[in-house]
């Protein structure tokens, strides 16, 4: 009896135990159903781990397959697919869940050497994706036991045709044109040396001597109201340096022989003043702003201010920007496409010839920067910005004619295009900055929707556009009353503070947005919108208050550097080499037949590479284009009084080259 109680209480215990698991269970099932399978987030992982998972990108030897008969290399974006339990794909997916310092793992990119046997076969077509899918399913599902989806495929081979279309004839007409009147003018230059003023002035126009000698002029210092802006050459170069810098990282993001240690930089601090650098853009905004309130209230001395001087100006402006820039848009769109070799061509170029064939109208007239999914000249956006706050601030200019006025519309503006960029982060649930993740960098930023929606549109750029006029108001005032900054410089502390204090502080801030790619789950929408809200217009302030330091010379520290006398010549340049160092970066990456080198000083390297080769095809783009375009809309259209002289020694140094 005693042993049939002891059983019932053992089996009473086990029932109301299976009773308890059998609900805990029933619990976790309900999750499941409710919110579908469920994964967690890995944020580190060791070498062995790591490596457990497919390569993320693996390129086969594109000319030993090419130098076969029936070779032909494709090369594909794909995902692959749990076709049964395997923790390697939940770790692969809990891996990349950590999208702030991780590739997506589960999306890769092969260059894989097939070959065309269908004349071994009675097959008449030939689908490559069909074929490349095959072939990776066969490889994945041996090795990882999984499957695989082709996204897209691309595949080549060396017995492509060369086809010309009449886009293709009609560029290069016209840049047989443009070399034609170079040569014309240049010929006449040296022949004609004596001829009248005015017909001097015409073929001087496309002279490449006298282009030359225009280029190489040091900066004009005997001019008073010039001479304090001379580190104006030196802010613009330096800053052009840096960003080519931050775009040379692009072709090593998106195809590299150890994506793990790119992964880790992110841990690095310092390497987050590149990441998050893309606020430096900032300060070709406040200088552009500053030099049209400048040159105007310059203009204004001898000239009647009207509403006549918006769509002139206008017209002026777009026929500055226009030529070189056209003349890239029409590469791009036309004989860049027949280039078409190495492994990496249809990742790094091909989307942006299709765009800029498509979208090239929208390049011209200026809008491309409220065109989303286009990922043609990504790059130009800016030019685009400074198109539009140019009216804008025209706009403005001619509104506020009083100092009182002045003193209500900018403040308020001000802080309209900070409350902008709030509502925009905040009801959009955007980041608090532009994150230059592995994933957003290797799909060339452009689906990004915080670039999309805030960083290059012109009206989340106009605090600082505020600033820089405001500045430009205020430097010209100063001017006027001829006031002494000679005094202010026994004060050191305040030298140091309108110094290189601001520049230490913006060093900061961009530090600041480290705490975004930090190892937890995504920052509060409120705190987002916080960061966004302050870092553009506190930034600009402080490169405002350095600015103005700079030009009233109580900085010691950068403006010697700044002000050194071959600056003028890059400055020159900077519109050319920014217009085409990203379709330079494009075109050697497409060359390049194996991975990327992962090192710091192989990146390092390719940066001073581009670098250099941007500056010097930047010289006959300016040489043949730039200069003698801008030649030709001066003689149609500026007048010969004191003031256009005036203008004539300011726009060519300032205001013309703050256009990227």
């Amino acid at each position: 009896m005693h042993n049939r109680l002891v059983s019932f209480q053992y089996c009473t215990r086990h029932a109301i135990g299976v009773f308890e698991a059998s609900n805990k269970m029933l619990n976790i099932f309900m999750l499941l159903f409710i919110f579908g399978e469920s994964y967690g987030v890995i944020y580190k992982l060791n070498a062995t781990e790591y490596h457990r998972m497919p390569a993320l990108f693996k390129i086969d030897n594109y000319e030993d397959c090419l130098s076969k008969p029936e070779g032909i290399y494709c090369t594909t974006n794909f995902e692959i697919i749990k076709a049964a339990p395997n923790p390697v794909y939940d770790m692969i997916v809990e891996f990349s869940e950590h999208t702030a310092k991780h590739y997506n793992h589960s999306k890769l990119f092969y260059g894989v050497c097939l070959f065309d046997n269908r004349n071994q076969t009675n097959v008449s077509i030939w689908d490559p994706k069909q074929y490349v899918e095959a072939h990776l399913n066969e490889s994945f599902w041996s090795e990882h036991r999984l499957k695989t989806k082709v996204i897209d495929v691309s595949c080549s081979n060396e017995k492509e045709d060369f086809k010309l279309d009449i886009g293709d004839a009609i560029v290069g007409i016209a840049c047989l044109i443009l070399i034609l009147l170079n040569v014309v003018g240049s010929f006449c230059d040296l022949c004609f040396a004596d001829g009248t003023k005015k017909n001097k002035d015409w073929y001087q126009c496309f002279s490449i001597r006298c282009n030359w000698r225009r280029l190489i002029k040091p900066f004009d210092e005997s001019n008073p109201r010039l001479r304090p802006l001379k580190c104006l050459n030196g802010l613009r170069s330096v800053l052009m340096c840096l960003v080519i810098m931050v775009h040379a990282i692009l072709p090593v993001f998106i195809c590299n022989n150890n994506p793990r240690y790119l992964e880790q930089l992110y841990d690095n601090i310092y390497y987050h003043l590149l990441f998050n650098g893309t606020l430096i853009i900032q300060l070709f905004i406040i200088i552009s702003g500053f030099l049209l309130s400048y040159n105007l209230q310059i203009y204004e001395e001898s000239h009647e201010i009207n509403w006549k001087i918006l769509p002139k100006q206008t017209l002026l402006r777009w026929l500055r920007l226009t030529p070189p820039y056209a003349l890239i848009l029409a590469l791009t769109s036309t004989w860049m496409r027949h280039i078409n070799t190495g492994p990496f061509w249809h990742e790094m170029a091909v989307s942006e010839i299709r765009d800029c064939r498509k979208y090239w109208w929208q390049h011209l007239l200026y809008i491309h920067n409220y065109i989303d999914n286009t990922d043609c000249l990504v790059q130009s956006w800016y030019i685009a910005v400074d198109m539009q706050l140019f009216i804008f601030g025209l706009f403005i200019y001619l509104v506020c004619r009083t100092s009182k006025s002045r003193k209500i519309v900018l403040p308020t503006w001000f802080f309209i295009g900070i409350a902008i960029i709030a509502a925009h982060t905040y009801f959009e649930d955007l980041n608090g900055t532009v994150m230059t993740t592995p994933e957003v960098i290797r799909n060339h930023i452009r689906g990004d929707p915080t670039f999309l929606k805030v960083y290059r549109r012109s009206h989340t750029n106009i605090p600082c556009y505020i600033l820089g006029m405001g500045a430009g108001y205020l430097f010209y005032y100063w001017q006027k009353i001829d006031l002494n900054f000679d005094k202010f410089k026994k004060y050191n502390m305040l030298c140091w503070m309108a110094g290189p204090l601001p520049l230490v502080l913006d060093c900061g801030i961009i530090v600041l947005a480290s705490y975004f790619y930090m190892d937890a789950p995504r920052s509060s929408v409120m705190l987002r919108t916080i960061y966004a809200a302050t870092a553009k217009p506190v930034f600009g302030l402080l490169l405002t208050v350095l600015l103005c330091a700079m030009i009233m010379k109580l900085e010691n520290v950068f403006r010697p550097m700044l002000e050194w006398d071959w600056w003028s010549i890059v400055a020159r340049l900077s519109y050319c080499a920014y217009t085409l160092h990203l379709t330079i970066i494009r075109y050697t990456a497409s060359l390049s037949t194996v991975p990327f080198q992962h090192s710091t000083m192989a990146i390092v390297q390719y940066y001073f590479f581009i670098l250099v080769v941007s500056l010097l095809l930047s010289i006959p783009l300016w040489l043949l284009v730039e200069e003698p375009m801008n030649r030709v809309w001066k003689l149609c259209l500026s007048s010969s009084s004191k003031t256009a002289q005036v203008q004539e020694k300011i726009e060519p140094e300032l205001q013309t080259q703050s256009k990227f």
